[in-house]
Protein backbone atom coordinates (compact mmCIF):
# COMPACT_ATOMS: atom_id res chain seq x y z
CA UNK A 1 0.00 0.00 0.00
CA UNK A 2 1.75 3.29 -1.22
CA UNK A 3 2.60 5.64 1.30
CA UNK A 4 -0.18 9.00 1.51
CA UNK A 5 2.53 12.26 1.64
CA UNK A 6 0.38 15.65 2.42
CA UNK A 7 1.76 18.99 1.58
CA UNK A 8 3.68 20.21 5.11
CA UNK A 9 2.59 23.21 7.10
CA UNK A 10 4.14 26.89 5.97
CA UNK A 11 5.99 27.88 9.22
CA UNK A 12 4.52 31.10 11.14
CA UNK A 13 7.60 33.35 10.38
CA UNK A 14 10.23 33.20 7.77
CA UNK A 15 13.24 31.03 8.59
CA UNK A 16 16.16 32.57 10.04
CA UNK A 17 18.93 34.23 7.61
CA UNK A 18 22.22 34.26 7.70
CA UNK A 19 24.68 36.55 5.40
CA UNK A 20 27.77 34.99 5.02
CA UNK A 21 31.31 36.91 4.65
CA UNK A 22 34.38 35.07 3.64
CA UNK A 23 37.12 37.19 4.70
CA UNK A 24 40.48 37.30 2.83
CA UNK A 25 43.82 35.82 3.90
CA UNK A 26 44.99 38.44 5.25
CA UNK A 27 41.64 39.42 7.07
CA UNK A 28 40.69 42.04 4.93
CA UNK A 29 37.12 42.30 3.34
CA UNK A 30 37.12 41.52 -0.65
CA UNK A 31 37.16 44.81 -2.85
CA UNK A 32 33.32 44.36 -3.78
CA UNK A 33 32.38 43.54 -0.78
CA UNK A 34 34.03 46.62 0.82
CA UNK A 35 30.51 47.75 1.42
CA UNK A 36 27.91 45.99 1.65
CA UNK A 37 23.94 46.15 2.09
CA UNK A 38 21.67 43.49 4.05
CA UNK A 39 18.35 43.49 3.39
CA UNK A 40 15.47 42.97 5.94
CA UNK A 41 11.83 42.65 6.39
CA UNK A 42 9.79 42.20 9.43
CA UNK A 43 9.09 38.81 11.15
CA UNK A 44 12.48 38.09 9.40
CA UNK A 45 15.56 37.01 11.96
CA UNK A 46 19.02 37.86 10.85
CA UNK A 47 22.51 37.22 11.67
CA UNK A 48 25.96 37.80 9.68
CA UNK A 49 28.55 35.81 9.70
CA UNK A 50 32.55 36.38 9.28
CA UNK A 51 34.29 33.41 8.05
CA UNK A 52 38.12 33.17 8.15
CA UNK A 53 40.03 29.59 6.72
CA UNK A 54 41.96 28.09 9.18
CA UNK A 55 45.72 28.35 8.85
CA UNK A 56 45.57 31.75 7.05
CA UNK A 57 47.56 34.59 7.91
CA UNK A 58 44.21 36.11 10.30
CA UNK A 59 43.64 32.61 11.96
CA UNK A 60 45.90 33.71 15.26
CA UNK A 61 43.67 35.07 17.63
CA UNK A 62 41.54 36.39 15.67
CA UNK A 63 38.68 39.36 16.45
CA UNK A 64 36.35 41.74 14.76
CA UNK A 65 35.58 44.67 16.49
CA UNK A 66 32.66 46.71 14.97
CA UNK A 67 29.82 49.95 16.18
CA UNK A 68 27.28 47.92 16.24
CA UNK A 69 26.12 47.44 19.90
CA UNK A 70 26.64 44.13 20.14
CA UNK A 71 25.71 44.26 23.95
CA UNK A 72 21.71 46.08 23.08
CA UNK A 73 23.33 49.43 24.32
CA UNK A 74 22.95 52.84 22.41
CA UNK A 75 24.39 53.61 19.27
CA UNK A 76 27.68 55.05 19.20
CA UNK A 77 29.92 55.81 16.27
CA UNK A 78 32.98 55.75 17.81
CA UNK A 79 32.27 52.83 20.04
CA UNK A 80 33.49 49.73 19.20
CA UNK A 81 32.42 46.24 20.38
CA UNK A 82 35.23 43.14 20.30
CA UNK A 83 33.93 39.25 19.72
CA UNK A 84 36.38 36.87 19.34
CA UNK A 85 36.69 34.92 16.37
CA UNK A 86 35.87 30.70 16.99
CA UNK A 87 35.59 27.56 15.64
CA UNK A 88 32.89 26.16 13.38
CA UNK A 89 34.11 23.03 11.80
CA UNK A 90 38.06 21.67 11.05
CA UNK A 91 38.32 24.05 8.03
CA UNK A 92 36.80 27.75 9.20
CA UNK A 93 36.67 30.27 11.90
CA UNK A 94 33.48 32.13 12.31
CA UNK A 95 32.52 35.40 14.12
CA UNK A 96 28.60 36.18 13.80
CA UNK A 97 25.77 37.69 15.64
CA UNK A 98 22.12 39.00 15.41
CA UNK A 99 21.07 42.27 12.86
CA UNK A 100 18.67 43.71 14.85
CA UNK A 101 18.86 47.64 14.48
CA UNK A 102 19.15 49.40 10.60
CA UNK A 103 21.58 51.30 9.88
CA UNK A 104 25.29 52.11 8.69
CA UNK A 105 27.92 50.54 10.66
CA UNK A 106 31.76 50.11 10.67
CA UNK A 107 33.71 46.86 11.40
CA UNK A 108 37.88 45.91 11.19
CA UNK A 109 39.38 42.81 12.38
CA UNK A 110 42.30 42.38 14.11
CA UNK A 111 44.97 39.34 14.49
CA UNK A 112 48.50 38.04 15.75
CA UNK A 113 50.82 37.87 13.03
CA UNK A 114 54.34 36.01 13.23
CA UNK A 115 57.22 38.48 12.70
CA UNK A 116 59.81 37.65 10.08
CA UNK A 117 63.64 37.27 11.76
CA UNK A 118 66.41 36.61 9.63
CA UNK A 119 68.81 33.63 10.45
CA UNK A 120 71.96 34.52 11.55
CA UNK A 121 74.72 33.46 9.26
CA UNK A 122 75.24 29.76 9.58
CA UNK A 123 72.21 28.92 11.84
CA UNK A 124 70.06 26.19 10.54
CA UNK A 125 66.30 27.39 10.54
CA UNK A 126 63.96 25.16 11.95
CA UNK A 127 60.49 26.10 10.80
CA UNK A 128 58.79 24.38 13.88
CA UNK A 129 61.01 25.76 16.22
CA UNK A 130 60.26 29.47 14.80
CA UNK A 131 56.69 28.97 15.12
CA UNK A 132 57.08 28.43 18.31
CA UNK A 133 59.51 30.85 19.37
CA UNK A 134 59.45 33.74 17.05
CA UNK A 135 57.80 36.71 18.13
CA UNK A 136 54.30 37.77 17.33
CA UNK A 137 52.96 41.27 16.21
CA UNK A 138 49.36 42.96 16.47
CA UNK A 139 47.67 43.58 12.78
CA UNK A 140 44.71 45.37 11.90
CA UNK A 141 42.98 45.80 8.66
CA UNK A 142 41.27 48.50 7.39
CA UNK A 143 37.97 49.76 7.68
CA UNK A 144 34.87 48.15 6.10
CA UNK A 145 30.68 48.76 6.04
CA UNK A 146 27.60 47.44 6.31
CA UNK A 147 24.30 48.61 5.83
CA UNK A 148 21.16 47.17 7.56
CA UNK A 149 18.26 47.96 5.68
CA UNK A 150 15.66 49.58 8.10
CA UNK A 151 11.99 47.60 8.29
CA UNK A 152 9.37 49.99 6.72
CA UNK A 153 5.61 49.65 7.59
CA UNK A 154 2.74 51.31 6.31
CA UNK A 155 -0.85 50.26 6.40
CA UNK A 156 0.00 47.32 8.49
CA UNK A 157 1.62 46.07 5.48
CA UNK A 158 6.01 45.68 4.83
CA UNK A 159 7.31 48.40 2.65
CA UNK A 160 10.54 47.17 0.87
CA UNK A 161 12.93 49.70 0.08
CA UNK A 162 12.28 49.22 -3.95
CA UNK A 163 8.53 50.02 -3.49
CA UNK A 164 9.22 53.37 -2.29
CA UNK A 165 7.72 55.88 -4.35
CA UNK A 166 8.93 59.65 -3.61
CA UNK A 167 8.40 63.01 -3.51
CA UNK A 168 10.85 66.02 -2.63
CA UNK A 169 9.24 69.24 -1.40
CA UNK A 170 10.14 72.11 -0.11
CA UNK A 171 8.78 73.15 3.20
CA UNK A 172 8.80 76.50 3.19
CA UNK A 173 7.03 76.56 0.04
CA UNK A 174 4.00 74.64 1.65
CA UNK A 175 3.07 77.37 4.00
CA UNK A 176 2.07 76.63 7.34
CA UNK A 177 2.65 73.15 8.68
CA UNK A 178 -1.32 72.52 10.28
CA UNK A 179 -2.17 72.74 6.34
CA UNK A 180 0.22 70.50 4.89
CA UNK A 181 -1.71 67.37 5.41
CA UNK A 182 -4.72 68.74 3.13
CA UNK A 183 -1.88 69.53 0.70
CA UNK A 184 -0.63 66.33 0.85
CA UNK A 185 -3.46 64.76 0.07
CA UNK A 186 -3.15 64.69 -3.54
CA UNK A 187 0.35 63.38 -3.29
CA UNK A 188 -0.91 60.51 -1.57
CA UNK A 189 -4.05 60.15 -4.44
CA UNK A 190 -1.43 59.72 -7.37
CA UNK A 191 0.29 56.73 -5.50
CA UNK A 192 3.39 58.87 -3.80
CA UNK A 193 4.07 56.57 -0.23
CA UNK A 194 6.69 58.39 0.96
CA UNK A 195 7.48 62.44 1.08
CA UNK A 196 11.20 64.15 0.74
CA UNK A 197 11.46 67.45 3.16
CA UNK A 198 14.39 69.39 2.31
CA UNK A 199 15.52 70.99 5.30
CA UNK A 200 12.86 72.61 7.50
CA UNK A 201 15.21 74.27 10.11
CA UNK A 202 15.80 77.79 10.72
CA UNK A 203 17.18 79.27 7.44
CA UNK A 204 20.44 81.54 7.74
CA UNK A 205 20.95 84.95 5.72
CA UNK A 206 20.23 83.22 2.14
CA UNK A 207 16.83 81.93 3.43
CA UNK A 208 17.85 78.79 1.80
CA UNK A 209 16.90 75.68 3.29
CA UNK A 210 20.53 74.04 2.49
CA UNK A 211 21.90 77.30 4.36
CA UNK A 212 21.23 76.74 7.74
CA UNK A 213 20.90 78.73 10.53
CA UNK A 214 20.44 76.33 13.29
CA UNK A 215 20.10 72.29 12.90
CA UNK A 216 18.61 71.95 15.52
CA UNK A 217 15.38 74.10 15.23
CA UNK A 218 12.45 74.01 13.42
CA UNK A 219 11.98 77.49 10.97
CA UNK A 220 9.10 79.80 13.23
CA UNK A 221 7.56 80.40 9.80
CA UNK A 222 5.88 77.04 9.56
CA UNK A 223 4.18 77.83 12.39
CA UNK A 224 1.08 80.57 13.20
CA UNK A 225 2.66 81.67 16.30
CA UNK A 226 6.00 81.60 18.25
CA UNK A 227 6.81 78.29 19.41
CA UNK A 228 9.24 76.61 21.81
CA UNK A 229 11.61 73.57 20.14
CA UNK A 230 9.50 71.16 21.77
CA UNK A 231 6.20 72.17 21.04
CA UNK A 232 7.04 72.55 17.37
CA UNK A 233 8.58 68.88 17.25
CA UNK A 234 5.20 68.10 18.91
CA UNK A 235 3.65 69.85 15.63
CA UNK A 236 5.52 67.92 13.69
CA UNK A 237 5.25 64.31 15.10
CA UNK A 238 0.93 65.27 14.99
CA UNK A 239 1.75 66.18 10.67
CA UNK A 240 3.30 62.91 10.31
CA UNK A 241 1.51 60.84 11.86
CA UNK A 242 -1.95 62.07 10.45
CA UNK A 243 -0.03 61.69 6.66
CA UNK A 244 0.74 58.55 7.78
CA UNK A 245 -2.34 56.87 8.93
CA UNK A 246 -4.75 59.22 6.80
CA UNK A 247 -3.11 58.73 3.52
CA UNK A 248 -0.58 56.36 3.84
CA UNK A 249 2.61 58.64 3.24
CA UNK A 250 5.84 58.02 5.22
CA UNK A 251 8.21 60.94 5.62
CA UNK A 252 12.00 61.46 5.32
CA UNK A 253 14.36 64.73 5.44
CA UNK A 254 17.79 65.29 5.31
CA UNK A 255 20.33 66.25 7.82
CA UNK A 256 23.71 67.45 6.17
CA UNK A 257 26.24 69.31 8.28
CA UNK A 258 27.46 71.24 5.28
CA UNK A 259 24.46 73.37 5.36
CA UNK A 260 25.15 75.87 7.40
CA UNK A 261 24.61 79.37 6.86
CA UNK A 262 27.41 81.51 6.82
CA UNK A 263 25.83 83.08 10.21
CA UNK A 264 25.13 80.57 12.22
CA UNK A 265 26.31 80.44 15.76
CA UNK A 266 27.50 77.17 15.68
CA UNK A 267 29.34 77.69 12.75
CA UNK A 268 30.88 80.87 14.99
CA UNK A 269 31.60 78.59 17.47
CA UNK A 270 33.72 75.80 15.30
CA UNK A 271 35.40 78.19 12.80
CA UNK A 272 37.35 74.90 12.09
CA UNK A 273 34.63 73.11 10.72
CA UNK A 274 34.13 75.16 7.88
CA UNK A 275 36.37 75.93 4.64
CA UNK A 276 39.01 78.99 4.93
CA UNK A 277 42.18 79.74 4.02
CA UNK A 278 43.65 78.31 7.59
CA UNK A 279 42.69 74.54 7.09
CA UNK A 280 42.35 74.42 3.25
CA UNK A 281 44.94 76.68 1.51
CA UNK A 282 44.61 75.17 -1.83
CA UNK A 283 41.16 77.86 -2.02
CA UNK A 284 43.33 80.33 -1.99
CA UNK A 285 42.49 81.13 -5.90
CA UNK A 286 39.51 80.41 -5.50
CA UNK A 287 38.88 83.00 -2.99
CA UNK A 288 40.78 85.59 -4.88
CA UNK A 289 38.46 84.86 -7.95
CA UNK A 290 35.44 85.27 -5.63
CA UNK A 291 36.61 88.35 -4.30
CA UNK A 292 37.74 89.80 -7.57
CA UNK A 293 34.22 88.74 -8.79
CA UNK A 294 32.21 90.30 -6.08
CA UNK A 295 34.10 93.90 -6.74
CA UNK A 296 33.48 93.72 -10.30
CA UNK A 297 29.59 93.07 -9.64
CA UNK A 298 29.83 96.44 -7.66
CA UNK A 299 30.81 98.94 -10.36
CA UNK A 300 28.54 97.09 -13.12
CA UNK A 301 27.15 100.42 -13.98
CA UNK A 302 30.62 102.45 -13.91
CA UNK A 303 31.75 100.18 -16.89
CA UNK A 304 28.46 101.03 -18.35
CA UNK A 305 26.89 97.61 -17.92
CA UNK A 306 23.13 96.87 -16.86
CA UNK A 307 23.09 94.79 -13.63
CA UNK A 308 19.85 92.97 -15.86
CA UNK A 309 20.83 90.35 -18.68
CA UNK A 310 18.32 91.30 -21.35
CA UNK A 311 20.21 89.67 -24.51
CA UNK A 312 23.28 87.59 -26.09
CA UNK A 313 24.87 90.44 -26.85
CA UNK A 314 24.88 91.76 -23.08
CA UNK A 315 26.11 88.31 -22.25
CA UNK A 316 29.23 88.98 -24.49
CA UNK A 317 29.66 92.23 -23.15
CA UNK A 318 29.75 90.68 -19.45
CA UNK A 319 32.57 88.21 -20.66
CA UNK A 320 34.82 90.67 -21.96
CA UNK A 321 34.44 93.04 -19.53
CA UNK A 322 34.94 90.22 -16.89
CA UNK A 323 37.94 88.83 -18.40
CA UNK A 324 39.19 92.26 -18.71
CA UNK A 325 39.26 93.51 -14.66
CA UNK A 326 39.16 90.16 -13.89
CA UNK A 327 40.46 87.01 -15.32
CA UNK A 328 43.64 88.86 -16.68
CA UNK A 329 44.35 90.63 -13.76
CA UNK A 330 44.40 88.13 -11.33
CA UNK A 331 46.71 86.16 -13.29
CA UNK A 332 45.66 83.07 -11.72
CA UNK A 333 48.04 80.62 -13.67
CA UNK A 334 50.98 81.76 -11.58
CA UNK A 335 49.26 79.00 -8.78
CA UNK A 336 50.30 76.57 -10.99
CA UNK A 337 53.62 77.57 -12.61
CA UNK A 338 57.47 77.75 -11.09
CA UNK A 339 59.13 80.85 -11.04
CA UNK A 340 61.68 80.49 -13.63
CA UNK A 341 64.33 83.01 -12.28
CA UNK A 342 64.37 82.32 -8.90
CA UNK A 343 64.82 78.19 -10.30
CA UNK A 344 67.46 79.71 -12.80
CA UNK A 345 69.22 81.32 -9.52
CA UNK A 346 68.82 78.17 -6.95
CA UNK A 347 70.48 75.91 -10.05
CA UNK A 348 73.12 77.80 -10.59
CA UNK A 349 73.69 77.70 -6.88
CA UNK A 350 73.80 73.91 -7.21
CA UNK A 351 75.83 73.71 -9.90
CA UNK A 352 78.92 73.62 -8.12
CA UNK A 353 78.16 71.34 -5.39
CA UNK A 354 75.17 69.38 -7.22
CA UNK A 355 76.54 64.94 -7.26
CA UNK A 356 76.26 62.79 -10.33
CA UNK A 357 73.29 61.10 -11.47
CA UNK A 358 73.17 57.63 -10.25
CA UNK A 359 73.61 55.25 -13.25
CA UNK A 360 70.33 53.73 -13.33
CA UNK A 361 68.50 57.43 -13.43
CA UNK A 362 71.24 58.57 -16.07
CA UNK A 363 70.72 55.94 -18.27
CA UNK A 364 66.83 55.91 -18.10
CA UNK A 365 67.27 60.17 -19.10
CA UNK A 366 69.40 58.79 -22.04
CA UNK A 367 67.03 56.23 -22.84
CA UNK A 368 63.75 58.28 -23.17
CA UNK A 369 62.92 61.21 -26.07
CA UNK A 370 60.21 62.99 -26.77
CA UNK A 371 57.34 63.35 -24.49
CA UNK A 372 58.63 60.39 -22.90
CA UNK A 373 61.42 62.12 -21.47
CA UNK A 374 59.15 65.18 -20.72
CA UNK A 375 56.87 63.09 -18.23
CA UNK A 376 60.27 61.62 -16.61
CA UNK A 377 61.75 65.56 -16.03
CA UNK A 378 58.37 66.53 -14.80
CA UNK A 379 58.23 63.66 -12.65
CA UNK A 380 62.13 63.73 -11.35
CA UNK A 381 62.77 67.26 -11.13
CA UNK A 382 59.51 68.42 -9.94
CA UNK A 383 57.30 65.51 -8.28
CA UNK A 384 55.28 67.06 -5.82
CA UNK A 385 57.28 70.01 -4.82
CA UNK A 386 54.23 72.45 -4.87
CA UNK A 387 53.05 74.74 -1.85
CA UNK A 388 49.08 74.56 -1.86
CA UNK A 389 47.82 78.23 -2.25
CA UNK A 390 50.76 80.23 -3.44
CA UNK A 391 51.89 81.70 -6.68
CA UNK A 392 54.71 80.15 -7.86
CA UNK A 393 54.53 77.67 -5.43
CA UNK A 394 55.73 75.07 -7.77
CA UNK A 395 59.58 74.79 -7.50
CA UNK A 396 62.33 72.39 -8.60
CA UNK A 397 65.07 70.06 -7.04
CA UNK A 398 68.11 72.43 -7.98
CA UNK A 399 70.53 69.40 -7.21
CA UNK A 400 69.14 67.60 -9.27
CA UNK A 401 68.32 69.87 -12.16
CA UNK A 402 71.96 71.10 -11.97
CA UNK A 403 73.05 66.60 -12.42
CA UNK A 404 70.49 66.46 -15.31
CA UNK A 405 71.49 69.88 -16.90
CA UNK A 406 75.42 68.42 -16.71
CA UNK A 407 74.40 64.90 -18.22
CA UNK A 408 72.82 67.18 -21.16
CA UNK A 409 75.42 69.12 -21.85
CA UNK A 410 78.05 66.30 -22.20
CA UNK A 411 76.24 64.41 -24.23
CA UNK A 412 75.68 67.51 -26.62
CA UNK A 413 79.31 68.04 -26.39
CA UNK A 414 79.87 64.47 -27.84
CA UNK A 415 77.58 64.85 -30.43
Amino acid sequence: MATRYSTPDQPDSPPFMVWNLDLNEDGTTPHDKSFIRIPSSPNQSCAIRFRILIGSTASIDAALHTNYPLDGSAYERTKFHTQRFNFNQQTELICEFRIQRPGPYQYYVTYKSIEDCDAAEGETRNPMVERIYRPFSSKRTPTAYFLVDPQLMLGGQPLPLDGIVLQSVSPKWLGLMKDWPAQLASSGKMGYNMVHFIPMQQRGGSDSPYALYSQLDISDDLFEASLERSAKETKLREVLLEMRHKHKMLAVTDMVWNHTAYNSDWLRDHPEAGFNLENSPHLRSAYELDAALAQFSRYLSDLGLDRMVHSVDDVDKLMDEMTKHVIQPLRLWEFYVIDVESALASVGDAWDVAEQLETGDRVELERLSGDQRTEWLRTYLIGERTTLGTRFGRTVDAARTAAVLRVLADSKDKA
